[in-house]
């Protein structure tokens, strides 16, 4: 059995006469059953049992728990990450030990990883370059990738090392920007905007190699897409 007060009988604070939390006060102190000191100090206690003094001190905590979440201050929002992302999904807390992204000509952001053999020649157009590659979208969504075990990629996705010639239409404009000047083993991380980067979904490459990884691409490939890319050979032109 619960105990129902009046509304004059329950002492509202000023606070939760307005505001985003009135409405839900409203609800607790409406229907608020006596709390078990009220009980006890009265001449029901003798009527109720043992369950209807827990049942009504429960609501009570709920109700006072209720109070204390609309008084409590908003969290304060988390700071703006920094970094040169357009995308919030991947600004990340800046590192001073992390490579900087800079900018092409074109619009290209590009991150140095790791800086590869230093013998030989960086890569130039006409040569053919072996990579391996994963590819994302710009909140690093995936999509495809040529190393095994690269995020939830089924196993049964083909995987393995591309290669792509330099000065190629067909090749991704804007990966050929990154992979120009790399050497064997370098690796970069390069967000692609759309305008330099699959113009035609379906032709350019690189084209991951099953119909639901290809359809995966087409469905976002006029948005800023992320390579990460990695040198392995370079056979000059």
């Amino acid at each position: 059995m619960l105990l129902f007060l009046p509304s004059h009988a329950v002492s509202r604070p000023a606070f939760l006469k307005r505001g985003p939390c009135a409405t839900q006060t409203r609800l607790f102190t409406a229907r608020i059953p006596a709390c078990k000191s009220d009980v006890e100090n009265g001449a029901q206690v003798d009527a109720l049992s043992r369950r209807d003094v827990l049942s009504s001190a429960m609501a009570c905590n709920t109700f006072f728990l209720g109070i204390q979440l609309c008084t409590q201050p908003a969290s304060a929002a988390a700071p703006a990450a920094s970094g040169d992302w357009s995308s919030p999904g991947l600004n990340v807390p800046e590192d001073k030990d992390t490579p900087k992204f800079y900018k092409t000509s074109s619009g290209v952001k590009v991150q140095e990883l790791s800086s590869g053999s230093s013998a030989g020649a960086g890569a130039k157009e006409g040569d053919l370059v072996l990579l391996d590659y994963v590819l994302r979208r710009s909140n690093g969504y995936f999509i495809y990738g040529t190393i095994e075990g690269v995020s939830f990629q089924p196993k049964d996705v083909p995987v393995g090392p591309v290669a792509l010639r330099l000065g190629d239409p067909k090749v991704v404009l804007g990966l050929q920007e990154v992979l120009l000047g790399m050497r064997q083993g370098q690796k970069r991380r390069a967000l692609v905007p759309p305008e330099v980067g699959y113009v035609d979904c379906t032709q350019q490459e690189p084209q991951p190699p099953t119909f639901a990884t290809r359809r995966q691409l087409q469905n976002h490939c006029k948005e800023p897409l992320l390579f990460e890319v990695q040198v392995l050979r370079i056979t000059p032109a």
